[in-house]
């Protein structure tokens, strides 16, 4: 299962990064950087770390491929920066097709508010971002904020094993304020665990205008 999972991230960064990458470099060369930044990530994946989770073993797959798509890309003149925001350019698309689907999910029998966007939160920690590869404390807010807190995050711990936490904190963690507003709110957040912090605090606040 983790395999099939994976092989469709792989398909999905494929079909995203033939789009961005193609108003930088040939096609030819696109083709080159794609089969070179998998063997890149087959290099790695020896040492991708076991997960007590299946989800936790996709995200960690999916950090080392993004080690290898990050490397292969300075490795052909790209600074760190254009790196890091192509990089974060196709991920979102691919992320953003998993927020549409939560946020499908979520909208069954509860349509707006505080109770769909929680139920979102609850999808994504149930899959991939799940316990206890990934761990969550829940904690009190007002009435308009869905609020927990991330002490454990193994993709913030792999980057950091690869001296690459800066580039997890502008692309991994970055994309989580464009999917709360997928999701009709807006995401507060003091500080991430690939930043330094202690842990991550999501603070989803409604948009009170969605009702």
């Amino acid at each position: 299962m983790k395999e099939l999972i994976v092989y469709w991230f792989k398909t999905q960064a494929a079909n995203a990064a033939r789009k961005k990458l193609i108003h930088y470099y040939k096609r030819q060369e696109v083709n080159e950087i794609l089969h070179a930044y998998w063997r890149k990530y087959l290099h790695l994946k020896p040492e991708v770390p076991a997960m007590p989770t299946l989800g936790g073993s996709v995200m960690v797959n999916l950090a080392a491929m993004s080690t290898a798509f990050y490397r292969e890309l300075t490795a052909r003149g790209q600074s760190k920066e254009g790196a890091t925001r192509l990089f974060y350019e196709i991920a979102w698309e691919i992320y953003e097709k998993m927020g549409r689907f939560s946020w499908w999910l979520a909208g069954w029998r509860n349509n707006k508010g505080y109770g769909r966007l929680m139920k979102a939160t609850k999808i994504f920690r149930a899959f991939p971002f799940n316990s206890p590869s990934y761990q969550w404390e829940e904690v009190r807010t007002d009435t308009n904020i869905v609020g927990f807190n991330c002490t454990k995050c193994p993709v913030a711990e792999y980057f950091q094993r690869q001296g690459l936490s800066t580039f997890c904190s502008k692309t991994w963690c970055a994309l989580d304020f464009p999917l709360a507003e997928l999701w009709h709110a807006k995401l507060e957040r003091s500080g991430s665990i690939a930043g330094g912090a202690d842990k991550c605090d999501f603070r989803w606040v409604i948009n009170l205008n969605e009702g």
